[in-house]
């Protein structure tokens, strides 16, 4: 629970000072019990208004979150409790500073009263449709009198911030290799045979004495011996491109569809690393965008990876990929395959990838120039015009398949999903 201080006050009393100065001109030139009463009823409120403001000031009020991390679209509680120090009743108008929230009951002012030196509790729910750090420190409390000649707002605040994380799908498969020497998943090369995974017997021909199966021995009185399946995890470098390319012509275009792709980019990201860290395999993630972001599958979990990911934001002439992805060649090894998620690429990216593939096992490339579907939904009619170089791009790597490179521009009326699977086809 966090006790909110007050950050700023202000004050509108306009009609007051208007009413004062007509009562002191009609004092001035008569006095009369008309007179008398303006003056009166102008003191009265002068006095309303001191007090009020003094003990608005006092006002005591705390907060507390149902929880620091969300997804986007999740429901975020948060509680005030608010003490009236006033010795009277206290009528305010209550409203969370919040922005970039959206709430059917969050943002609205809501209108309480407060009875004399005690406590109210109320609760609001917030919800943010975009991922990052968002702001709820600050509340505004006002009050304003009966007759409307004043008003005060108060403003509490304590810094607190809130991590909205981008909300997950779920993946069935994705075409990683298996080639890490390590028990795992059955594995498409044979690496590693793993103990745990009986896949038959056969008749026994110079095996060691321990892989005999005794019990099938005996019954079949003849020796037969364990056959295993070769088994292996993935090693995956994961390339996240959310930066404008410089190839791109129509840059005030492409620069409105990159931030919608950086949403969903993310999301495609975190959905992996998760899909991935939950079978056993390794990850590491390299972000491209206005800053370069790194982790390494030793030291991060895919929680810690996702809540960078929720930070991470692109540029319009920011870094190129090809010239990290360069600078990491010398990292990949033969067990490793290589994924870019971009959001446009050009051939010029195809002697970067013919070298990458000749350190790692497999390269994919997945570009999404108008996102993609979301697998909730039943697919539509695409509508799509993809610019001439993306279609010289997919054009030569379609040669490049035999090689293990592998390059899919995704339709906007596809899922991820989809895209998986008809990679899985290839050999």
């Amino acid at each position: 629970m966090a006790k909110l201080q007050v950050k700023s006050f202000r004050s509108r009393k306009g009609p007051l000072c208007l009413l004062t100065v007509l009562g002191l001109i009609w004092l001035v030139f008569q006095i009369n019990a008309f007179s008398l009463t303006i003056a009166v009823l102008s003191a009265t409120l002068w006095l309303e208004y001191f007090i009020t403001g003094y003990f608005l000031r006092k006002t005591t009020i705390e907060r507390t979150l149902s929880q620091n991390r969300i997804f986007t679209d999740q429901a975020l509680e948060l509680g005030y409790t608010i003490e009236n120090p006033f010795p009277g009743d206290l009528e305010i108008e209550f409203v969370t500073l919040i922005e970039k929230a959206t709430s059917t009951s969050g943002m609205k002012a809501r209108r309480l009263l407060l009875k004399p030196r005690q406590s109210l509790s109320i609760s609001t729910e917030l919800v943010f449709a975009l991922r990052g750090r968002k702001d709820v420190s600050s509340c505004s409390i006002a009050y304003k009198d009966p007759l409307g000649f004043f008003k005060h707002w108060a403003v509490f605040s304590n810094p607190e911030e809130v991590l909205v994380l981008p909300r997950l799908m779920e993946f069935e498969t994705f075409p990683l290799m298996l080639r890490e020497l390590l028990p795992g998943s059955k594995s498409d090369f044979q690496l590693l045979e793993d103990p745990t995974y009986l896949k038959g017997v056969r008749r026994y021909a110079s095996d060691p004495m321990n892989r005999i199966h005794w019990k099938i021995s005996a019954k079949m009185r003849e020796l037969y011996t364990k056959e295993f399946n070769f088994t292996a995890i993935s090693k995956t470098m994961l390339y996240l491109d959310l930066n404008l390319t410089k190839e791109v012509f129509a840059r005030a275009v492409w620069s409105q569809m990159r931030r919608n792709y950086e949403e969903q980019a993310v999301l495609a990201a975190s959905s992996l690393i998760r899909w991935s860290h939950e079978r056993g395999n390794r990850i590491e993630l390299v972000v491209v965008g206005a800053d370069i972001l790194k982790t390494e599958f030793r030291k991060k979990s895919w929680v810690e990876t996702v809540e960078l990911l929720a930070l991470a934001k692109g540029t319009d002439d920011g870094i190129e990929l090809s010239n990290i992805l360069l600078e990491d060649i010398e990292k990949l090894t033969p067990s490793t395959t290589l994924v870019i998620f971009s959001l446009y690429l050009t051939d010029s990216i195809l002697p970067v990838l013919l070298k990458a593939r000749s350190k790692c096992a497999r390269v994919l490339v997945l570009v999404m120039p108008y996102g993609f579907r979301d697998p909730r939904y039943k697919a539509g009619r695409s509508f799509e015009l993809l610019p001439q170089d993306m279609k010289r791009l997919r054009e030569k790597a379609a040669l490049l398949e035999k090689e293990q490179i592998l390059v899919r521009i995704v339709r906007d009326n596809q899922s991820l999903q989809e895209v998986a699977m008809e990679i899985e086809e290839v050999k």
